[in-house]
């Protein structure tokens, strides 16, 4: 009988959501703080060309501190994916192998992750600070530029004591599981 009564419940419970789903409440961001988690994991292979296969697992979610910078969060997912994809993949066994690497690989792609959500907003990013002024190129030019800079900004990685954060959307990044496969 308690059964029963448990299985009725769950499903009366959850015919009472279907109504919010439906009318799209289900997406709704909090107006504090938004956990926002990066889903599916990423699995990604590093170590560059002439070595073994190896690859990088990381489950990892986001915060946001307003429903505003959550729902932009959100909306970039694609973009962040990315972003954290390219990091992962350049990283070498020596740079991942220790806490303090690990460490550097969050505040490195937290910081890359609010400057390209930030070049997305049409803000200027200067080097390690995040400029609010709006650019007044060509949409066009723009992406060249900030394709250019990506690329700049992936061969120049500014060390663990040089790394200035950036203040974007994303306040904070959380590796929720990170495993190295070596």
């Amino acid at each position: 009988m308690k059964s029963v009564l448990k299985r009725l419940g769950v499903w009366m419970g959850s015919m009472l959501a279907l109504p919010v789903l439906a009318s799209g409440g289900g997406t709704k961001m909090a107006e504090g703080v938004n956990y926002i988690p990066l889903t599916p994991a990423l699995v990604v292979n590093y170590g560059g060309p002439g070595s073994k296969p190896r690859y990088i697992k990381v489950e990892l979610s986001l915060r946001a501190e307003n429903a505003e910078n959550a729902t932009e969060v959100m909306h970039h997912l694609p973009l962040i994916r990315d972003r954290m994809i390219s990091i992962l993949s350049s990283q070498t066994e020596e740079s991942i192998s220790t806490p303090e690497g690990k460490e550097y690989v969050r505040l490195y792609a937290l910081s890359e992750i609010n400057k390209a959500l930030l070049q997305v907003q049409g803000h200027s990013v200067d080097g390690h600070d995040a400029g609010h002024s709006k650019t007044n190129g060509s949409a066009k030019a723009s992406a060249v530029s900030d394709t250019a800079e990506v690329k700049e900004a992936a061969s120049a990685v500014p060390s663990l004591a040089d790394l200035k954060p950036v203040k974007g959307p994303a306040s904070d990044l959380f590796f929720n599981n990170f495993v190295v496969q070596k």
